[in-house]
Protein backbone atom coordinates (compact mmCIF):
# COMPACT_ATOMS: atom_id res chain seq x y z
CA UNK A 1 0.00 0.00 0.00
CA UNK A 2 1.26 3.44 -0.78
CA UNK A 3 1.98 6.22 1.58
CA UNK A 4 -1.21 8.23 -0.04
CA UNK A 5 -3.33 4.77 0.25
CA UNK A 6 -2.11 3.97 3.80
CA UNK A 7 -3.03 8.11 4.39
CA UNK A 8 -6.50 7.72 3.07
CA UNK A 9 -7.18 4.39 5.14
CA UNK A 10 -5.79 6.02 8.65
CA UNK A 11 -8.01 8.97 7.58
CA UNK A 12 -11.19 7.21 7.31
CA UNK A 13 -10.32 4.97 10.32
CA UNK A 14 -10.33 8.44 12.30
CA UNK A 15 -13.71 9.84 10.73
CA UNK A 16 -16.08 6.49 10.34
CA UNK A 17 -16.26 6.38 14.32
CA UNK A 18 -17.03 2.44 14.68
CA UNK A 19 -16.14 -0.85 13.02
CA UNK A 20 -12.76 -1.47 11.68
CA UNK A 21 -12.04 -0.64 8.28
CA UNK A 22 -10.93 -2.80 6.56
CA UNK A 23 -17.82 9.51 -18.34
CA UNK A 24 -20.78 7.63 -19.18
CA UNK A 25 -19.42 8.20 -22.59
CA UNK A 26 -21.47 8.54 -25.96
CA UNK A 27 -24.48 9.67 -23.62
CA UNK A 28 -24.98 12.81 -24.84
CA UNK A 29 -24.60 11.15 -28.67
CA UNK A 30 -28.17 9.96 -27.59
CA UNK A 31 -29.46 12.33 -25.42
CA UNK A 32 -31.32 15.42 -26.27
CA UNK A 33 -33.09 18.12 -24.78
CA UNK A 34 -35.37 20.40 -26.59
CA UNK A 35 -36.14 24.17 -25.43
CA UNK A 36 -39.84 24.66 -24.67
CA UNK A 37 -34.49 -17.68 -4.36
CA UNK A 38 -32.11 -19.77 -6.93
CA UNK A 39 -29.93 -22.13 -4.45
CA UNK A 40 -26.94 -23.35 -4.00
CA UNK A 41 -27.89 -26.97 -2.41
CA UNK A 42 -26.30 -29.22 -5.09
CA UNK A 43 -23.31 -27.36 -4.95
CA UNK A 44 -23.31 -27.17 -0.85
CA UNK A 45 -23.79 -30.54 0.41
CA UNK A 46 -24.84 -28.59 3.64
CA UNK A 47 -23.89 -24.95 5.08
CA UNK A 48 -24.20 -26.56 8.53
CA UNK A 49 -25.39 -29.01 10.87
CA UNK A 50 -27.90 -29.40 13.29
CA UNK A 51 -25.65 -30.50 15.58
CA UNK A 52 -24.58 -27.05 16.33
CA UNK A 53 -20.99 -28.85 17.51
CA UNK A 54 -20.42 -30.41 14.19
CA UNK A 55 -18.39 -28.06 11.32
CA UNK A 56 -20.43 -28.77 7.87
CA UNK A 57 -18.03 -29.41 4.86
CA UNK A 58 -18.87 -27.27 2.19
CA UNK A 59 -17.41 -26.23 -0.92
CA UNK A 60 -16.33 -22.90 -2.73
CA UNK A 61 -19.68 -22.16 -4.78
CA UNK A 62 -19.12 -21.60 -7.90
CA UNK A 63 -20.26 -24.25 -10.74
CA UNK A 64 -20.32 -28.20 -9.76
CA UNK A 65 -16.92 -29.24 -11.77
CA UNK A 66 -14.86 -25.87 -10.60
CA UNK A 67 -15.68 -27.14 -7.26
CA UNK A 68 -14.87 -30.74 -7.57
CA UNK A 69 -11.74 -29.69 -8.94
CA UNK A 70 -11.07 -27.30 -6.14
CA UNK A 71 -12.32 -29.77 -3.05
CA UNK A 72 -9.80 -32.18 -4.91
CA UNK A 73 -7.13 -29.78 -4.23
CA UNK A 74 -4.27 -30.71 -1.23
CA UNK A 75 -4.07 -27.97 1.00
CA UNK A 76 -1.55 -25.68 1.82
CA UNK A 77 -0.57 -24.18 4.89
CA UNK A 78 0.71 -20.82 3.76
CA UNK A 79 0.23 -17.68 5.58
CA UNK A 80 -2.75 -15.41 4.11
CA UNK A 81 -4.25 -12.06 5.04
CA UNK A 82 -8.02 -11.31 4.58
CA UNK A 83 -7.52 -7.50 2.86
CA UNK A 84 -10.67 -7.64 1.33
CA UNK A 85 -12.85 -7.98 4.47
CA UNK A 86 -16.55 -9.73 4.26
CA UNK A 87 -19.82 -9.27 2.76
CA UNK A 88 -22.54 -10.84 2.34
CA UNK A 89 -26.22 -10.56 -0.08
CA UNK A 90 -29.16 -12.59 -1.67
CA UNK A 91 -30.48 -12.59 1.78
CA UNK A 92 -33.69 -14.79 2.09
CA UNK A 93 -36.06 -15.86 4.85
CA UNK A 94 -33.82 -18.86 5.90
CA UNK A 95 -30.20 -17.85 4.31
CA UNK A 96 -27.79 -15.83 3.50
CA UNK A 97 -25.13 -15.95 1.08
CA UNK A 98 -21.67 -14.89 3.30
CA UNK A 99 -18.41 -13.90 1.09
CA UNK A 100 -14.74 -13.21 1.36
CA UNK A 101 -11.59 -13.37 -0.12
CA UNK A 102 -8.20 -14.38 1.29
CA UNK A 103 -4.69 -13.07 0.16
CA UNK A 104 -1.51 -15.69 0.27
CA UNK A 105 1.63 -14.39 1.03
CA UNK A 106 3.01 -16.76 -1.84
CA UNK A 107 1.88 -17.95 -5.34
CA UNK A 108 0.38 -21.90 -4.92
CA UNK A 109 -1.64 -24.17 -7.12
CA UNK A 110 -2.80 -26.00 -3.81
CA UNK A 111 -6.46 -25.58 -1.83
CA UNK A 112 -6.53 -23.00 1.10
CA UNK A 113 -8.36 -24.16 3.91
CA UNK A 114 -11.13 -21.97 5.17
CA UNK A 115 -13.61 -22.15 8.43
CA UNK A 116 -16.40 -20.03 8.83
CA UNK A 117 -18.78 -19.14 11.38
CA UNK A 118 -22.46 -17.35 12.04
CA UNK A 119 -23.58 -16.31 15.19
CA UNK A 120 -26.78 -14.76 16.66
CA UNK A 121 -23.86 -12.56 18.79
CA UNK A 122 -21.26 -10.28 17.82
CA UNK A 123 -18.79 -12.15 20.63
CA UNK A 124 -19.46 -15.47 18.45
CA UNK A 125 -20.99 -17.13 22.13
CA UNK A 126 -24.20 -18.20 20.31
CA UNK A 127 -22.62 -19.73 16.99
CA UNK A 128 -25.76 -21.65 15.05
CA UNK A 129 -23.98 -22.58 11.98
CA UNK A 130 -20.36 -23.40 10.94
CA UNK A 131 -18.13 -25.47 8.59
CA UNK A 132 -15.12 -25.24 6.07
CA UNK A 133 -14.41 -24.91 2.77
CA UNK A 134 -11.68 -24.45 0.20
CA UNK A 135 -10.90 -22.00 -2.47
CA UNK A 136 -7.83 -21.66 -4.99
CA UNK A 137 -6.79 -19.70 -7.65
CA UNK A 138 -9.03 -21.21 -9.83
CA UNK A 139 -11.81 -19.18 -7.61
CA UNK A 140 -9.67 -15.92 -7.52
CA UNK A 141 -8.99 -17.11 -3.93
CA UNK A 142 -12.66 -16.35 -2.93
CA UNK A 143 -15.29 -17.67 -1.43
CA UNK A 144 -18.97 -17.75 -1.39
CA UNK A 145 -21.19 -19.95 1.22
CA UNK A 146 -25.22 -20.09 1.03
CA UNK A 147 -25.69 -20.25 4.78
CA UNK A 148 -29.40 -22.04 5.31
CA UNK A 149 -31.14 -22.83 8.15
CA UNK A 150 -31.61 -19.80 9.54
CA UNK A 151 -34.42 -17.59 11.20
CA UNK A 152 -36.88 -14.91 9.23
CA UNK A 153 -35.88 -11.82 9.72
CA UNK A 154 -32.83 -12.14 12.56
CA UNK A 155 -29.52 -10.81 12.62
CA UNK A 156 -26.44 -12.56 12.53
CA UNK A 157 -23.03 -12.17 12.74
CA UNK A 158 -20.29 -14.07 10.88
CA UNK A 159 -16.80 -14.50 10.10
CA UNK A 160 -13.61 -16.87 8.71
CA UNK A 161 -10.66 -17.50 9.61
CA UNK A 162 -7.41 -19.67 7.93
CA UNK A 163 -4.31 -20.61 9.56
CA UNK A 164 -4.05 -18.12 12.38
CA UNK A 165 -5.61 -15.37 10.53
CA UNK A 166 -9.52 -14.07 10.94
CA UNK A 167 -11.47 -11.86 8.71
CA UNK A 168 -12.87 -9.16 10.15
CA UNK A 169 -16.54 -9.81 11.41
CA UNK A 170 -19.54 -9.07 9.43
CA UNK A 171 -23.12 -8.35 10.21
CA UNK A 172 -26.19 -10.15 8.14
CA UNK A 173 -30.04 -10.13 8.25
CA UNK A 174 -32.36 -12.51 6.79
CA UNK A 175 -35.67 -11.44 5.19
CA UNK A 176 -39.29 -12.00 7.24
CA UNK A 177 -41.38 -14.67 5.63
CA UNK A 178 -44.14 -12.95 7.09
CA UNK A 179 -45.38 -11.21 9.66
CA UNK A 180 -41.99 -10.60 11.18
CA UNK A 181 -41.89 -6.91 10.55
CA UNK A 182 -44.34 -4.32 9.41
CA UNK A 183 -41.54 -1.87 7.74
CA UNK A 184 -38.46 -2.54 5.58
CA UNK A 185 -35.67 0.19 5.34
CA UNK A 186 -32.83 0.41 2.71
CA UNK A 187 -30.35 2.56 0.79
CA UNK A 188 -30.29 2.35 -2.43
CA UNK A 189 -26.95 3.01 -4.81
CA UNK A 190 -25.61 3.15 -7.96
CA UNK A 191 -23.13 4.10 -10.39
CA UNK A 192 -18.99 3.82 -7.75
CA UNK A 193 -16.36 5.68 -10.23
CA UNK A 194 -13.33 5.12 -8.10
CA UNK A 195 -11.74 7.84 -9.98
CA UNK A 196 -14.09 9.95 -9.97
CA UNK A 197 -13.81 10.33 -6.34
CA UNK A 198 -14.03 8.69 -2.69
CA UNK A 199 -17.36 6.72 -1.44
CA UNK A 200 -18.20 8.76 2.00
CA UNK A 201 -21.41 7.36 0.61
CA UNK A 202 -20.85 4.05 1.73
CA UNK A 203 -19.23 5.39 5.11
CA UNK A 204 -21.83 6.64 5.71
CA UNK A 205 -24.66 4.08 4.80
CA UNK A 206 -22.43 1.90 6.75
CA UNK A 207 -23.31 3.70 9.91
CA UNK A 208 -27.17 3.41 9.93
CA UNK A 209 -27.96 0.16 12.30
CA UNK A 210 -31.38 0.49 10.97
CA UNK A 211 -30.89 -0.64 7.55
CA UNK A 212 -32.43 -4.14 6.47
CA UNK A 213 -30.81 -4.02 3.45
CA UNK A 214 -28.84 -1.86 0.69
CA UNK A 215 -29.84 -2.46 -2.69
CA UNK A 216 -27.06 -1.60 -5.63
CA UNK A 217 -28.21 -0.99 -9.15
CA UNK A 218 -25.37 -1.55 -11.44
CA UNK A 219 -22.27 0.57 -12.23
CA UNK A 220 -20.22 -1.50 -9.47
CA UNK A 221 -17.16 -0.85 -10.79
CA UNK A 222 -16.15 1.03 -13.98
CA UNK A 223 -14.05 -0.56 -16.92
CA UNK A 224 -11.76 2.35 -18.06
CA UNK A 225 -7.95 3.43 -17.11
CA UNK A 226 -9.10 6.92 -16.27
CA UNK A 227 -6.91 8.90 -13.44
CA UNK A 228 -8.86 11.83 -12.34
CA UNK A 229 -9.12 12.06 -8.38
CA UNK A 230 -7.83 8.77 -7.92
CA UNK A 231 -6.56 6.11 -10.25
CA UNK A 232 -7.80 3.05 -12.09
CA UNK A 233 -5.59 0.13 -11.53
CA UNK A 234 -4.70 -1.22 -14.49
CA UNK A 235 -3.99 1.84 -15.74
CA UNK A 236 -5.97 1.07 -18.95
CA UNK A 237 -9.55 -0.55 -19.77
CA UNK A 238 -9.61 -3.24 -18.34
CA UNK A 239 -10.42 -6.64 -21.27
CA UNK A 240 -9.57 -10.33 -19.43
CA UNK A 241 -10.14 -12.06 -16.46
CA UNK A 242 -7.17 -11.14 -15.15
CA UNK A 243 -7.97 -7.04 -15.65
CA UNK A 244 -11.40 -7.38 -14.14
CA UNK A 245 -10.24 -9.51 -11.22
CA UNK A 246 -7.93 -6.77 -10.34
CA UNK A 247 -10.66 -3.96 -10.80
CA UNK A 248 -12.83 -5.68 -8.32
CA UNK A 249 -9.79 -6.17 -5.44
CA UNK A 250 -8.91 -2.51 -6.49
CA UNK A 251 -12.57 -1.62 -5.71
CA UNK A 252 -12.96 -3.77 -2.69
CA UNK A 253 -9.76 -2.26 -0.90
CA UNK A 254 -11.84 1.21 -0.22
CA UNK A 255 -12.19 1.27 3.54
CA UNK A 256 -15.51 2.78 2.69
CA UNK A 257 -17.13 0.16 0.59
CA UNK A 258 -15.66 -2.62 2.58
CA UNK A 259 -17.62 -1.63 5.79
CA UNK A 260 -20.86 -0.89 3.91
CA UNK A 261 -20.61 -4.73 3.01
CA UNK A 262 -19.27 -6.15 6.19
CA UNK A 263 -22.23 -4.05 7.85
CA UNK A 264 -25.39 -5.06 5.40
CA UNK A 265 -26.15 -7.29 3.12
CA UNK A 266 -26.38 -6.34 -0.43
CA UNK A 267 -28.67 -7.09 -3.43
CA UNK A 268 -27.06 -6.30 -6.76
CA UNK A 269 -27.23 -6.22 -10.29
CA UNK A 270 -24.90 -5.38 -12.79
CA UNK A 271 -25.12 -2.28 -15.35
CA UNK A 272 -23.29 -1.65 -18.31
CA UNK A 273 -19.79 -0.23 -16.77
CA UNK A 274 -19.32 -4.32 -15.36
CA UNK A 275 -18.38 -5.48 -18.24
CA UNK A 276 -17.87 -2.17 -20.40
CA UNK A 277 -20.28 1.17 -21.15
CA UNK A 278 -23.19 0.87 -23.37
CA UNK A 279 -23.26 -2.96 -23.56
CA UNK A 280 -25.83 -5.18 -24.68
CA UNK A 281 -26.21 -8.79 -25.36
CA UNK A 282 -24.08 -9.20 -28.08
CA UNK A 283 -21.75 -6.27 -28.34
CA UNK A 284 -21.48 -2.76 -27.09
CA UNK A 285 -20.31 0.93 -28.07
CA UNK A 286 -16.82 0.74 -26.38
CA UNK A 287 -16.01 -2.66 -27.53
CA UNK A 288 -13.79 -3.05 -30.44
CA UNK A 289 -13.51 -6.52 -32.03
CA UNK A 290 -10.35 -5.75 -33.76
CA UNK A 291 -8.39 -4.29 -30.85
CA UNK A 292 -10.81 -6.23 -27.77
CA UNK A 293 -11.02 -9.63 -28.59
CA UNK A 294 -14.22 -11.45 -29.28
CA UNK A 295 -17.49 -9.75 -27.24
CA UNK A 296 -18.46 -13.26 -25.58
CA UNK A 297 -15.41 -13.65 -24.48
CA UNK A 298 -14.49 -10.40 -22.76
CA UNK A 299 -18.35 -11.07 -21.42
CA UNK A 300 -17.93 -14.01 -19.90
CA UNK A 301 -14.87 -13.22 -18.12
CA UNK A 302 -16.48 -9.89 -16.65
CA UNK A 303 -19.78 -12.23 -15.29
CA UNK A 304 -17.28 -14.59 -14.17
CA UNK A 305 -15.08 -12.10 -12.34
CA UNK A 306 -18.29 -10.44 -10.73
CA UNK A 307 -19.93 -13.80 -9.70
CA UNK A 308 -16.21 -14.63 -8.19
CA UNK A 309 -16.36 -11.24 -5.87
CA UNK A 310 -20.54 -10.37 -5.48
CA UNK A 311 -22.11 -11.80 -2.65
CA UNK A 312 -24.85 -13.43 -5.32
CA UNK A 313 -26.63 -16.20 -5.15
CA UNK A 314 -25.41 -18.34 -7.84
CA UNK A 315 -27.32 -21.07 -10.58
CA UNK A 316 -26.72 -24.63 -9.61
CA UNK A 317 -25.33 -25.03 -13.07
CA UNK A 318 -23.54 -21.91 -13.48
CA UNK A 319 -20.44 -22.34 -15.78
CA UNK A 320 -17.62 -20.14 -15.97
CA UNK A 321 -14.71 -22.03 -17.38
CA UNK A 322 -15.50 -22.23 -21.16
CA UNK A 323 -13.83 -18.81 -22.22
CA UNK A 324 -13.52 -19.58 -25.69
CA UNK A 325 -17.77 -19.13 -25.51
CA UNK A 326 -18.08 -16.42 -23.02
CA UNK A 327 -20.93 -16.31 -20.39
CA UNK A 328 -24.18 -15.77 -21.99
CA UNK A 329 -26.53 -14.32 -18.73
CA UNK A 330 -29.64 -15.48 -20.49
CA UNK A 331 -28.69 -19.15 -19.63
CA UNK A 332 -26.49 -20.01 -16.54
CA UNK A 333 -25.24 -17.37 -14.20
CA UNK A 334 -28.69 -15.13 -14.91
CA UNK A 335 -28.77 -12.23 -12.55
CA UNK A 336 -32.75 -11.55 -12.89
CA UNK A 337 -34.43 -12.95 -9.69
CA UNK A 338 -37.05 -12.45 -6.55
CA UNK A 339 -36.67 -11.54 -3.25
CA UNK A 340 -39.37 -11.39 -0.85
CA UNK A 341 -39.50 -9.69 2.08
CA UNK A 342 -43.02 -11.01 3.74
CA UNK A 343 -46.04 -9.38 2.81
CA UNK A 344 -44.95 -5.56 3.12
CA UNK A 345 -42.75 -6.11 -0.37
CA UNK A 346 -41.54 -8.23 -3.41
CA UNK A 347 -38.30 -6.91 -4.75
CA UNK A 348 -37.93 -8.20 -8.93
CA UNK A 349 -34.57 -7.52 -9.58
CA UNK A 350 -33.98 -7.11 -13.59
CA UNK A 351 -30.75 -7.46 -15.87
CA UNK A 352 -31.35 -4.76 -18.77
CA UNK A 353 -28.11 -5.35 -19.97
CA UNK A 354 -27.08 -8.50 -20.82
CA UNK A 355 -29.93 -11.22 -20.49
CA UNK A 356 -31.89 -9.82 -23.62
CA UNK A 357 -31.09 -6.33 -24.57
CA UNK A 358 -30.46 -5.78 -28.14
CA UNK A 359 -28.55 -2.93 -29.44
CA UNK A 360 -29.60 0.71 -28.75
CA UNK A 361 -31.06 2.00 -32.16
CA UNK A 362 -32.71 5.15 -31.41
CA UNK A 363 -36.48 6.06 -29.73
CA UNK A 364 -38.81 5.29 -32.86
CA UNK A 365 -39.26 1.77 -33.53
CA UNK A 366 -41.42 0.05 -30.81
CA UNK A 367 -41.73 -3.85 -31.44
CA UNK A 368 -40.85 -7.06 -29.54
CA UNK A 369 -37.47 -7.26 -31.37
CA UNK A 370 -36.04 -3.72 -29.77
CA UNK A 371 -36.38 -5.48 -26.24
CA UNK A 372 -34.26 -4.26 -23.21
CA UNK A 373 -35.06 -7.50 -21.07
CA UNK A 374 -35.73 -10.66 -23.82
CA UNK A 375 -38.64 -12.91 -24.20
CA UNK A 376 -37.55 -15.42 -20.70
CA UNK A 377 -37.05 -12.17 -18.94
CA UNK A 378 -39.97 -10.20 -19.43
CA UNK A 379 -42.39 -13.44 -19.28
CA UNK A 380 -41.12 -14.08 -16.08
CA UNK A 381 -41.52 -10.04 -14.57
CA UNK A 382 -45.14 -9.94 -15.95
CA UNK A 383 -45.87 -13.38 -14.33
CA UNK A 384 -44.17 -12.27 -10.94
CA UNK A 385 -45.97 -9.06 -11.19
CA UNK A 386 -49.44 -10.67 -11.68
CA UNK A 387 -48.55 -13.60 -8.79
CA UNK A 388 -47.31 -10.90 -6.12
CA UNK A 389 -48.88 -11.70 -3.17
CA UNK A 390 -46.93 -8.75 -0.83
CA UNK A 391 -48.52 -4.85 -0.72
CA UNK A 392 -45.97 -3.83 -2.85
CA UNK A 393 -44.00 -4.65 -5.82
CA UNK A 394 -40.83 -3.13 -6.25
CA UNK A 395 -38.48 -3.60 -9.32
CA UNK A 396 -34.64 -2.69 -8.70
CA UNK A 397 -32.75 -2.22 -12.27
CA UNK A 398 -30.99 -0.09 -13.78
CA UNK A 399 -32.10 2.50 -16.09
CA UNK A 400 -34.57 5.17 -16.26
CA UNK A 401 -37.91 3.56 -16.58
CA UNK A 402 -40.57 6.17 -17.07
CA UNK A 403 -41.15 8.43 -20.14
CA UNK A 404 -38.65 11.43 -20.27
CA UNK A 405 -39.46 13.52 -23.12
CA UNK A 406 -37.04 16.38 -24.93
CA UNK A 407 -40.24 17.44 -26.96
CA UNK A 408 -43.58 16.53 -25.15
CA UNK A 409 -45.79 15.44 -27.83
CA UNK A 410 -47.63 12.39 -28.55
CA UNK A 411 -45.22 9.30 -30.29
CA UNK A 412 -47.02 9.86 -33.99
CA UNK A 413 -46.89 13.71 -33.29
CA UNK A 414 -43.08 14.05 -33.50
CA UNK A 415 -41.80 13.18 -29.79
CA UNK A 416 -38.53 13.25 -29.05
CA UNK A 417 -37.02 11.54 -25.73
CA UNK A 418 -34.08 12.27 -24.19
CA UNK A 419 -32.31 9.14 -23.84
CA UNK A 420 -32.53 6.17 -26.30
CA UNK A 421 -29.98 3.57 -23.88
CA UNK A 422 -32.97 3.62 -21.12
CA UNK A 423 -36.49 2.22 -21.75
CA UNK A 424 -37.43 5.23 -23.97
CA UNK A 425 -35.41 3.19 -26.58
CA UNK A 426 -37.15 0.24 -25.90
CA UNK A 427 -41.24 0.99 -25.24
CA UNK A 428 -42.10 -2.50 -26.00
CA UNK A 429 -41.18 -3.95 -23.02
CA UNK A 430 -42.56 -0.97 -20.99
CA UNK A 431 -45.57 -1.35 -22.74
CA UNK A 432 -46.10 -4.67 -21.74
CA UNK A 433 -45.36 -4.08 -17.83
CA UNK A 434 -48.47 -1.19 -17.89
CA UNK A 435 -50.00 -3.48 -19.61
CA UNK A 436 -49.73 -6.00 -17.06
CA UNK A 437 -50.64 -3.38 -14.46
CA UNK A 438 -53.92 -2.32 -16.18
CA UNK A 439 -55.12 -5.43 -17.00
CA UNK A 440 -55.13 -7.49 -13.62
CA UNK A 441 -55.27 -4.02 -11.83
CA UNK A 442 -52.16 -4.37 -10.01
CA UNK A 443 -51.62 -1.33 -7.20
CA UNK A 444 -48.69 -0.01 -5.83
CA UNK A 445 -45.91 -0.78 -8.74
CA UNK A 446 -42.73 1.22 -7.81
CA UNK A 447 -39.19 0.93 -9.89
CA UNK A 448 -36.17 1.87 -8.27
CA UNK A 449 -33.69 3.11 -11.00
CA UNK A 450 -29.83 4.28 -11.29
CA UNK A 451 -27.35 5.13 -14.48
CA UNK A 452 -28.15 8.25 -15.02
CA UNK A 453 -25.84 10.11 -11.95
CA UNK A 454 -29.12 12.02 -10.96
CA UNK A 455 -31.77 11.99 -8.58
CA UNK A 456 -34.94 12.18 -10.04
CA UNK A 457 -38.48 11.09 -8.82
CA UNK A 458 -41.67 10.91 -11.62
CA UNK A 459 -45.19 9.51 -11.35
CA UNK A 460 -45.28 6.82 -14.11
CA UNK A 461 -48.27 7.54 -16.70
CA UNK A 462 -48.06 5.58 -19.94
CA UNK A 463 -47.97 8.69 -21.81
CA UNK A 464 -47.66 12.36 -20.19
CA UNK A 465 -47.91 14.42 -23.52
CA UNK A 466 -51.15 12.63 -24.22
CA UNK A 467 -54.20 15.24 -23.49
CA UNK A 468 -56.57 13.96 -20.66
CA UNK A 469 -53.64 10.36 -20.18
CA UNK A 470 -52.37 12.25 -17.22
CA UNK A 471 -52.86 14.93 -14.34
CA UNK A 472 -50.19 15.99 -12.80
CA UNK A 473 -51.80 18.13 -9.91
CA UNK A 474 -53.61 14.70 -8.74
CA UNK A 475 -51.79 11.89 -10.37
CA UNK A 476 -54.66 10.26 -11.72
CA UNK A 477 -53.29 8.41 -15.16
CA UNK A 478 -50.19 6.94 -13.24
CA UNK A 479 -49.96 3.47 -13.28
CA UNK A 480 -47.09 3.45 -10.40
CA UNK A 481 -44.08 5.97 -9.30
CA UNK A 482 -40.01 5.87 -10.25
CA UNK A 483 -37.37 6.69 -7.69
CA UNK A 484 -33.88 6.91 -9.04
CA UNK A 485 -30.70 7.25 -6.69
CA UNK A 486 -27.96 9.51 -7.21
CA UNK A 487 -24.43 8.07 -7.92
CA UNK A 488 -22.24 6.90 -5.18
CA UNK A 489 -19.73 9.21 -7.51
CA UNK A 490 -19.60 10.16 -10.59
CA UNK A 491 -20.70 13.77 -12.29
CA UNK A 492 -24.37 13.98 -13.53
CA UNK A 493 -25.17 15.39 -16.23
CA UNK A 494 -27.36 18.76 -16.46
CA UNK A 495 -30.41 18.08 -18.07
CA UNK A 496 -33.04 16.55 -15.60
CA UNK A 497 -33.83 19.70 -14.23
CA UNK A 498 -34.30 21.38 -17.12
CA UNK A 499 -36.29 18.39 -18.80
CA UNK A 500 -39.09 18.61 -16.06
CA UNK A 501 -40.18 21.57 -17.32
CA UNK A 502 -42.05 19.67 -20.23
CA UNK A 503 -42.57 16.60 -18.20
CA UNK A 504 -44.89 17.15 -15.16
CA UNK A 505 -45.07 13.81 -14.30
CA UNK A 506 -41.09 14.03 -13.17
CA UNK A 507 -41.72 15.55 -9.63
CA UNK A 508 -37.85 16.23 -8.43
CA UNK A 509 -34.07 16.27 -9.96
CA UNK A 510 -31.29 16.70 -9.00
CA UNK A 511 -28.28 16.08 -10.78
CA UNK A 512 -25.55 17.97 -9.24
CA UNK A 513 -25.00 16.47 -5.75
CA UNK A 514 -23.54 12.79 -5.12
CA UNK A 515 -24.68 10.50 -2.26
CA UNK A 516 -27.26 7.46 -1.61
CA UNK A 517 -30.93 7.17 -1.58
CA UNK A 518 -33.01 5.98 1.18
CA UNK A 519 -36.61 3.90 1.13
CA UNK A 520 -38.44 2.89 3.91
CA UNK A 521 -41.36 0.57 2.88
CA UNK A 522 -44.87 0.05 5.25
CA UNK A 523 -48.27 -1.80 4.27
CA UNK A 524 -49.18 1.90 3.66
CA UNK A 525 -46.72 3.58 1.81
CA UNK A 526 -43.19 4.21 0.25
CA UNK A 527 -41.30 6.69 0.98
CA UNK A 528 -37.99 7.90 -0.32
CA UNK A 529 -34.93 10.13 1.04
CA UNK A 530 -31.98 11.51 -0.82
CA UNK A 531 -28.74 11.95 1.70
CA UNK A 532 -25.85 14.03 -0.04
CA UNK A 533 -22.06 13.82 0.37
CA UNK A 534 -18.66 15.39 -0.82
CA UNK A 535 -17.05 13.24 -3.02
CA UNK A 536 -13.69 14.94 -3.73
CA UNK A 537 -12.44 14.67 -0.13
CA UNK A 538 -12.79 12.17 2.38
CA UNK A 539 -15.26 13.34 4.55
CA UNK A 540 -17.62 12.12 6.53
CA UNK A 541 -18.99 15.02 8.63
CA UNK A 542 -21.32 16.99 5.38
CA UNK A 543 -23.99 14.85 4.91
CA UNK A 544 -26.69 16.56 4.05
CA UNK A 545 -30.64 15.48 2.72
CA UNK A 546 -32.33 16.49 0.15
CA UNK A 547 -35.07 19.13 1.58
CA UNK A 548 -37.52 16.87 -0.69
CA UNK A 549 -38.63 13.82 0.58
CA UNK A 550 -41.75 12.14 -1.27
CA UNK A 551 -43.29 9.23 -0.41
CA UNK A 552 -46.57 7.28 -2.44
CA UNK A 553 -49.64 6.00 -0.28
CA UNK A 554 -50.71 2.35 -0.95
CA UNK A 555 -53.35 2.79 -3.87
CA UNK A 556 -52.73 5.78 -4.82
CA UNK A 557 -49.86 5.10 -8.05
CA UNK A 558 -48.41 8.53 -7.88
CA UNK A 559 -45.94 10.44 -5.36
CA UNK A 560 -46.46 13.37 -2.92
CA UNK A 561 -44.17 15.19 -0.80
CA UNK A 562 -43.57 14.38 2.72
CA UNK A 563 -41.75 15.07 5.80
CA UNK A 564 -38.59 12.79 6.96
CA UNK A 565 -39.02 8.99 8.55
CA UNK A 566 -37.51 8.20 11.67
CA UNK A 567 -35.08 5.66 12.16
CA UNK A 568 -36.04 2.60 13.28
CA UNK A 569 -36.12 2.49 17.54
CA UNK A 570 -32.92 -0.19 18.84
CA UNK A 571 -31.77 -1.60 15.97
CA UNK A 572 -29.25 -4.59 16.00
CA UNK A 573 -25.47 -3.70 17.22
CA UNK A 574 -23.17 -3.11 14.08
CA UNK A 575 -20.63 -5.46 13.88
CA UNK A 576 -17.95 -4.72 15.98
CA UNK A 577 -14.14 -3.79 15.08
Amino acid sequence: MGSKNRRYSKSISKRLGHGRLISRRGFLKTSVIGAGGLSLASQLSGCGSEDLSTSAQTTAAGNNTQAREIDALAVDNILVEFKHSVASGDPLSDRVIIWTRVNPSQATERAILVSWEMALDPGFSQVVRSGNTKTAAQRDYTVKLDVDGLKPYTTYYYRFKSGDAVSPTGRTKTAPISNETDRIRAAVVACSNYVAGYFNAYGLLARRADLDLVFHLGDYIYETGDAIIRAHRPAREIVSLADYRERYAQYREDPFLQEAHRQHPWVVTWDDHETTNNSYNDGAENHQPDTEGDWQVRKGQAVRAYFEWMPIRENSSSEFDAPEKGLKPEGNGKVFRTIRYGDVATFLVLDTRLAGRVMQNGTAIVSEEQTILGKEQREWLLSEMKNNQAEWTVVAQQMTFGPVKAVPLPDDSGAQYVNSDAWDGYRFDRNAIFDCIEENNLKNFTVLSGDIHATIAMDLPRDAGLLGGYNPLTGAGSLGVELCCNAVANPGLPIWTAARTVNPHLKHANEIDNGYMLIDITRDSLQAEWYYNLIRTIDLTQERPDPVSLRTVSGTNNLLPSSRTESKVNPPQLAPT
